[in-house]
């Protein structure tokens, strides 16, 4: 990179960089920023520095300082984040946990304590002016092998954050537009053969949308894909900005997307769904998003591919690979953009509509969608719950609240440098604004896809596929759709679908009765 390309950053002492390429090399990936050591080639153009110890943290340009000490023997403990102007709005107030096992930084003069330990004393503190100098009580170790940087975030939470901040507001000319701000709020299992399901009455619940400002869309199943009530139809029909549809698994028996190991038994079971939710679409004239999320958030590889291949935009589950519980490993950039890409299929991240304020203001800082998911039982005792969740939500800042499809298809970086934009994508279809001026688009092929090599090119539209990094002139003002493509892509009408079974249809016929019975036996 050039120091037109990105923004370069000093590490002090150099041997602080040396001993944590994994760390350095994942943040290089995540922003516009190249670290060089302290006193190399390039430190006097770096526009900061991240300093290992306090020794030498003034100077002339701005400093973010952490400590030498080791760390990881100390238990964490919790941080409150101040709600101050030097903390970035999405987690004022926050309560993170990090081991600080390190000096606490000293107060003097004009200083601002932006973060306080359990017992009220500093551990994050601002000394503000032209080269403002950032000092916290955390240090920042390497990345073990197989880790990824979003563990950090656990275990050395303020230095994570804070340095994150620090680099957003360095890198701020070079850095890519995230996507806006979108939320959701999603329930699994109901269907739209009556006005209500369980403990959800779809009237009632457009009602408080709007009086509480949130979306609402209800993953339907598409073995239910059938019969539909005309008044639960018109609701829908008519009020697309408060309620929506996507898909959740086939037949929802068990945890029926994570069973598929092999391509051809994905492939049969993700067309079907497809077709199912297609023909619903055909008799009712609602859009169902092919967003999935799947039963149980769990998904195979094989699946994962497969839905990929049939057409749908992305899945929304609670782990980044959703086949395992897992956070800590996997590529290193797991779980810290707005979806990953897992066998050419993008993972949006969801959470639970129980999460803590904080959990959702920290996954709005990492500038993702917040897709917050539960069932009608969720419910049971009335709708104040989506009201706490859309205040804590707004109050976040300029939140629009829409469907997961929206979410998906405007899940990209975009980058403007005169008249060409440049997209990271983080979906399988985008429709995106063009900036003002730019006459041309260049998609790059995701980071986590390569290795895999399951995708191929892009389009606009309908037409013929580019490769990745190719120029495509676009018309100026108009609306843009592009379209991802793979090497193993397939027609969903052209599948065979899985052996019939009675047991599905019968399963599902129990466990409907059993949820519509729910409000009766309360």
């Amino acid at each position: 990179m050039t120091p037109a390309e990105a923004t370069w950053v000093a590490v002090a002492p150099g041997s602080a960089l040396v001993a944590r390429p994994r760390l350095f090399g994942a943040l290089e990936r995540l922003l516009p920023v190249r670290f060089v050591a302290e006193g190399g080639d390039g430190a006097q153009a770096c526009a900061g520095v991240v300093r290992f110890g306090a020794a030498g943290a003034g100077g002339p340009r701005p400093a973010f300082v952490v400590s030498d000490a080791v760390a990881d023997g100390a238990e964490p403990r919790p941080v409150t984040l101040a709600t101050a102007d030097g903390v970035d709005r999405r987690l004022r107030g926050a309560v993170l946990l990090d081991r600080l096992g390190c000096p606490p930084p000293a107060v003097a003069g004009r200083d601002e304590v932006l973060a306080v330990d359990a017992d009220g004393a500093a551990v994050w503190v601002r000394t503000p002016g032209a080269a403002p100098v950032d000092r916290v009580a955390s240090t920042l170790p390497e990345l073990a092998e197989d880790t990824v940087l979003y563990a950090l975030l656990s275990g050395h939470a303020i230095a994570t954050v804070g340095l994150l901040q620090f680099l957003r507001t360095l890198t701020a000319e070079h850095r890519s537009r995230p996507p806006a701000p979108r939320a959701t709020i999603v329930f699994d299992d109901p269907n739209l053969r009556w006005r209500s399901y369980g403990f959800l009455n779809y009237a009632e619940l457009l009602r408080h949308a709007d009086a509480h400002g949130y979306h609402a869309a209800m993953a339907m199943i598409p073995i239910d894909a059938g019969r539909a009530h005309p008044g639960a139809l018109r609701l829908f029909a008519q009020r697309p900005d408060r309620l929506s549809l996507n898909v959740h698994g086939n037949d929802h028996n068990g945890s029926e997307l994570l069973t598929p190991r092999d391509d051809a038994g994905a492939l049969a079971l993700a067309a079907q769904a497809l077709r199912r939710v297609a023909r619903f679409e055909r008799r009712t004239g609602l859009r169902v998003d092919r967003v999935m999320m799947p039963p149980h958030g769990r998904c195979s590889p094989a699946m994962s591919r497969a839905l990929g291949a049939v057409g749908f935009d992305g899945l929304s589950a609670i782990h980044p690979l959703p086949w395992t519980n897992e956070w800590r490993t996997g590529p290193t950039l797991t779980g810290m953009r707005p979806a990953d890409f897992v066998a050419g299929c993008p993972v949006i991240p969801r959470m639970s509509l129980e999460s803590s304020p904080t959990d959702i203001g920290l996954r709005a800082f990492l500038e993702h969608p917040l897709v917050l998911y539960g069932h009608h039982q969720d419910v049971a005792s009335g709708l104040d719950l989506l009201a706490e969740v859309a205040g804590v939500v707004n109050g976040l800042g300029d939140v629009e609240w829409t469907s997961a499809g929206a979410i998906a298809q405007g899940n990209a970086w975009v980058g403007v440098r005169g008249e060409a934009a440049r997209i990271h994508p983080f979906s399988r279809r985008l429709r995106l604004a063009v900036p003002e001026g730019v006459r041309s688009v260049t998609v790059l092929e995701p980071e986590d896809a390569v290795e895999h090599g399951v995708l191929t090119g892009w389009s606009v539209g309908a037409g013929a596929a580019v490769p990745f990094g190719a120029p495509v002139a676009v018309p100026a003002g108009a609306p843009l759709d592009l379209r991802l493509h793979g090497a193993a892509d397939v027609d969903a009408g052209a599948l065979r679908p899985p052996a019939w079974q009675p047991w599905p249809r019968l399963r599902r016929v129990v466990t409907e009765a059993r949820d519509r019975a729910a409000p009766l036996r309360a």
